[in-house]
C-alpha cells in the first residue's frame, strides 16, 4: 500500500505545503511578529529559502478568540468576518486540509494532530507557545501541545481512495523569542 499524504493551506487558492516548507503564523503580514499573549493575524506557507509561497493565494487565517465564550460554552474564533462560534466554521474556511489517499480503498482510524518540540520527543510541547486546534465541526479548541494532549480526529470508516481532514489552527507566543514547533498528523490506515 502506497499511501500518500497531502497538506494544503486553504484560501482563495490552495497552497500545497511541501515537506521542506514552514507553516508560518505571523502578525499582520508575512514574517511579522506575533506579540506575547496575542494570536496570529495571518498564516502563510514559507519555503525553505524564506519566500512566501502562499503570496497571492489569500490564505485562510483562523484566530483564536476565547475557549468558552460562545453560545453554550463554544470556543470562539475570527476567520475573517468577526468573532463567531467555532462550530460555525466550514471546511473551506479551515486552516489546513490534510488528505490521505491510496490507489485502492482505505479507511482511517485513531487520527490525531498535535504540536511538539522538535529538539525533544513528540511527547514534549515546545515551551513558550500556546497551540490551539480543532477539527471542523468541533465546538471547542484543544490545546494540542505534545502527543499526550493531541487533538483526536474523527475516524473515517467508509472505504474510499481519499480521506480529507479539515483542521483549524491558531498560535500565540507566551514568552519572547522565535518559536519553531513542529506539527504532526498521525492516523492508522486500514
Amino acid at each position: 500500500m502506497a499511501v500518500i499524504f497531502t497538506r494544503i493551506l486553504l484560501g482563495v487558492s490552495p497552497t500545497t505545503i511541501a515537506a521542506t516548507d514552514i507553516l508560518q503564523f505571523a502578525g499582520l503580514t508575512f514574517n511579522s511578529p506575533v506579540f506575547v499573549d496575542a494570536y496570529q493575524d495571518s498564516t502563510h506557507v514559507k519555503t525553505s529559502v524564506g519566500v512566501d509561497k502562499s503570496s497571492g493565494n489569500t490564505p485562510n487565517n483562523v484566530k483564536f478568540i476565547s475557549q468558552a465564550g460562545g453560545t453554550g460554552g463554544d470556543s470562539q474564533a475570527d476567520w475573517g468576518d468577526g468573532t463567531e462560534d467555532l462550530d460555525q466554521i466550514t471546511e473551506a474556511e479551515a486552516t489546513v486540509k490534510i488528505t490521505v489517499a491510496n490507489a485502492s480503498n482505505i479507511t482511517t482510524e485513531d487520527a490525531v494532530f498535535f504540536s511538539y518540540d522538535p529538539a525533544a520527543t513528540i511527547a514534549d510541547p515546545l515551551a513558550g507557545i500556546d497551540v490551539r486546534a480543532a477539527e471542523v465541526g468541533d465546538a471547542n479548541f484543544v490545546e494540542c501541545e505534545g502527543s499526550a494532549a493531541a487533538l483526536a480526529l474523527a475516524d473515517q470508516s467508509t472505504p474510499a481512495t481519499s480521506h480529507d481532514f479539515y483542521i483549524v489552527i491558531s498560535k500565540s507566543p507566551t514568552s519572547n523569542g522565535l518559536k519553531s514547533d513542529k506539527l504532526r498528523f498521525e492516523t492508522v490506515v486500514i
